[in-house]
């Protein structure tokens, strides 16, 4: 009897083992970005819309004349690629991007957009290649976590790792799979 219990439990723990740990639900964007900006409260309403634009006009954009509308002047980077400052943060954006047309909406998909209190929380779809087959791309989520002071944004933090090849990646070329 204990034999026939023990493998009944291997059996039923390598079936619940094998279909997850090898497959990915590969996360996917809001086909209404503009429905996030949403919310009940005005406040946080306009500090989602701060990120929302910033993310267009500068990020995106590259018009960084515009900078001091979205950033405060001692704007604090968390992202160890990036030095921190208004000053810093524009004069890494001209080096690292051309200057495109103002879009509409995020172009990298938005699984996210979310507010409380002073903090704004964007996430996006991003994509890599597949390591084991680098003519392959996953796709994986990345996070962007803002601070709004006085309208503007004062802070920034994402889940970047300290690489030397991102210090000049634009990261609007990897939205794409």
């Amino acid at each position: 009897m204990n034999f026939a219990r023990t493998l009944l439990m291997c059996g039923a723990l390598a079936a619940l083992s094998a279909g997850p740990a090898l497959a990915q639900v590969a996360p996917t964007g809001v086909l209404d970005q503009t429905a996030m900006l949403k919310d009940r409260d005005p406040k946080l309403a306009a500090n989602k819309r701060i990120v929302f634009d910033a993310w267009r006009v500068i990020v995106q954009g590259a018009h960084v004349e515009q900078a001091e509308k979205y950033f405060t002047k001692g704007y604090i980077q968390h992202n160890p690629n990036v030095p921190t400052g208004r000053d810093a943060m524009v004069k890494f954006m001209r080096e690292s991007r051309p200057v495109r047309p103002i879009a509409p909406n995020i172009t990298f998909p938005v699984i996210a957009l979310m507010a409380q209190g002073d903090l704004v929380l964007l996430a996006t779809v991003s994509y890599a290649p597949e390591p084991a087959d680098p003519s392959k791309t996953y796709a994986s989520t990345h996070f962007d976590l803002f601070r709004i002071e006085g309208g503007k944004i004062a802070e920034h933090w994402d889940n970047l790792p300290k690489d030397a090849a991102l210090v000049h990646v634009d990261p609007n070329t990897l939205t794409k799979r």
